[in-house]
Order: C-alpha cells, then structure tokens, then sequence
C-alpha cells in the first residue's frame, strides 16, 4: 500500500503537468473529467489538473484490477481519496510559500536558507487556524483511504475464495463426468465457467498437488 509520502509527491508531480495548451482544450478537459462516472461526484477543483486526476485514477485500476461494479466503486473512492490527500499535502506546503513572499518573510537576510528558516515558525505561528483545518481533512481522509483499501482487499479475498470454490466444484463435476462418459456443461448447475477453464485449473491443481507430494520437497524433520 502506498505511503501517505509517496501519494502525496505523486499528486505533487501530477500538479506540473500542463495538460491541454488551447483554451477550449482546457475547458473540454476539465469538464469531461469533474465527474468520475460512478456517482457523478465532482471531484476537481477549477485550478487542477483534468488529465493528471484521469491519469492517476487509470492507475489505482490497473494497481487494483477490479472484477465487478462494486469493486470499481470502491477503487474510484480510493483515486478520489487520494487526489484529495494530495491536495491537502499541497495546501499545507503553499500557506508557507505564500507566507515567504508576503508579510510573515519580509526579513532582510543576504542567505535564503537562513531567511526560510526563519520564516517558517512565523508563518505557523500566523496560519494555525489553516493548517490546523488541513491537518483535520487530512487526518480524515487519510482513515478514509486506509479503510477503503481494507475494504476493498476484504471483498476481492471473498471474490477469489468463490471463484476457487466454484472452479473446484466444477472440477469434481468435470471429473466425474468423465467417469460416467456424460457431457460437462458448467452452465446446468450455473456455473459461467469455460470448459477449457475449469481444465486448465484440474491440471494445475494436480502439478500443486504432485509437487507438495514429492518427498525432496517436504520438509526435513528437526
């Protein structure tokens, strides 16, 4: 699972991508990518970036693979969970940037990074409220990211425990099909399984099994 760190340099990252040049291109971009699909939920700020937001939800689906509806719910409530802890990361890091070219770093000083130094305890001391409402939504969202991860690892173990049990079902059905020269058609007790599927897994299941059984490979007693 990714570190808050790294999502936050990802998003960082994505914030320099320039994205279309033309203005109308900036407008279609922006308004083609607010909305996610899955509920219609405005995600994007006007300022962000469109392509870099599309880009990392592509990402979390490749990463997560879903296999259904409900899974590619949950992986779009963790690309959106993830741009908006980005986007805390950044809000915080840009109340001190404001503040070294406004009143908080109007301080004479030849070194920048004695001057940096010395302005990031007044721009704290100055911006409390702010970057205590970032620390908030970014304690918040980060519980929410975390346990959606959870959730959705929870429902693709369920997934892949059904899916396992269904092929060795159908496996045993393929089998002693075999034994009594009957047809195997997985569909009459709804299975929509292959036939070259539930093969493929019999002939894997017997390597597994053969392999564990060889005596070279069991563990030597103490």
């Amino acid at each position: 699972m990714a570190t808050i760190s790294q999502l936050a340099a990802n998003f960082m990252n994505a914030q320099k991508s320039t994205g279309p040049n033309t203005k109308n291109g900036k407008s279609r971009s922006k308004l083609n990518a607010v909305k996610h699909g899955l509920s219609a939920q405005t995600v994007l700020l006007p300022n962000e970036d469109a392509l870099a937001y599309k880009e990392l939800c592509q990402k979390y689906r490749v990463h997560y693979r879903p296999a259904d509806f409900a899974e590619e719910t949950v992986v779009q409530q963790i690309a959106d969970t993830a741009w908006r802890l980005g986007r805390c990361f950044a809000l915080s890091e840009n109340v001190f940037s404001v503040g070294h070219i406004t009143g908080d770093g109007n301080i004479l000083m030849g070194d920048p990074l004695l001057h940096a130094a010395v302005t990031a305890p007044r721009v704290l001391r100055n911006n409390v409220p702010s970057l205590e409402a970032v620390s908030r939504a970014t304690s918040r969202l980060d519980r929410t990211l975390k346990s959606a991860m959870e959730h959705l690892a929870a429902m693709q173990r369920d997934r892949r425990a059904r899916e396992f049990q269904n092929l060795e079902i159908a496996a045993a059905v393929r089998k002693y099909s075999k034994t009594m020269n009957k047809p195997f058609i997985p569909s009459e007790f709804g299975s929509v399984l292959t036939i070259e599927k539930v093969d493929t897994h019999i002939q894997r299941q017997f390597l597994i099994n053969s392999a564990l059984a060889h005596p070279k490979l069991l563990p030597k007693a103490a």
